[in-house]
């Protein structure tokens, strides 16, 4: 038998051969936000009500009430969106409420996963493309849009940005926490439905884990995957700030997943 060798230059035009022509197979597809749109459209100005009770309110804080909505908007849009969906149309229309800036820009954030061009639609005049990219940066704290800022909690703990559902609704729940010196994370806690992963991005300071103080450093990745129900925690104890990225990955989405929190210092379990 003859191998056939394919390089992997020739593997994305081979790629578009396969799909371009085809229904489903979009380049350019167009998601327009329009506050006086209604028929055919999306109705995001009604989800919005429902959601968060308020006809232009943003939620702000952690991100857990935005994430339900985002969830049903990431299922609508997959039902006539998507690179590779055959059921992709050229142009689709969202029916908005008047939206202040922050609300307008998590849309934005959220839409463009889904097309290269996302425009704003207000009193029969389009705005230019309003595509955002699908990045965060975990070190810098200042260079944020509205809806990066309106999910950053401060207390005298620490400071914390929370991430989802910016980068989508899916399993995963990232943040980057400040720990100020002294404090800690979290309370010393198990997950039992939840793999939980920790950077350690900058600073040092000590992990509880199980029944043993570890020194953790700059650069060190934690893992407390499912299974064994390790307890952890991690403690700013170095005479510095503790800059961390919290990762953790559900077996579904998050309010969907049933985890078992326990906390052995308190005698506490949570659901």
């Amino acid at each position: 038998m003859t191998a056939i060798q394919t390089t992997s230059q020739e593997i994305p035009n081979i790629a578009k051969k396969r799909f371009i022509g085809r229904p489903g197979f979009s380049e350019a597809m167009k998601l327009i936000l329009d506050e006086g749109a209604r028929e055919g459209a999306i109705r995001v100005d009604l989800a919005w009500e429902l959601f968060f009770e308020s006809k232009s309110g943003f939620p702000e804080g952690h991100g857990a009430r935005l994430i339900p909505f985002t969830g049903w908007l990431w299922d609508e849009l997959g039902k006539k969106a998507g690179y590779l969906n055959r059921n992709s149309v050229k142009e689709l229309t969202l029916a908005i409420p008047s939206l202040g800036q922050v609300a307008l820009d998590f849309l934005l954030r959220i839409l463009s996963f889904w097309a290269d061009e996302v425009y704003v639609k207000k009193g029969g005049a389009v705005s230019g493309n309003l595509w955002r990219k699908p990045v965060v940066n975990v070190f810098d704290d200042k260079a944020l849009d509205g809806s990066e800022r309106s999910l950053v909690r401060k207390d005298d703990q620490g400071y914390r940005r929370f991430f989802m559902p910016l980068l989508g609704p899916s399993r995963a729940f990232f943040s980057v926490e400040l720990i100020s010196n002294g404090e800690s994370a979290a309370r010393y806690h198990s997950h039992s439905e939840v793999d939980e992963y920790y950077l350690i991005l900058d600073g040092s300071g000590t992990l509880r884990y199980n029944d043993k103080d570890l020194e953790v450093k700059r650069g060190d990745l934690i893992a407390k995957p499912t299974g064994p129900d390790a307890t952890s925690q991690l403690i700013a104890d170095h005479g510095e700030p503790l800059r961390i990225l919290d990762m953790e990955i559900w077996h579904d989405r998050p309010y969907n997943s049933k985890d078992l929190i326990l906390n052995p210092d308190f005698n506490e379990i949570i659901m």
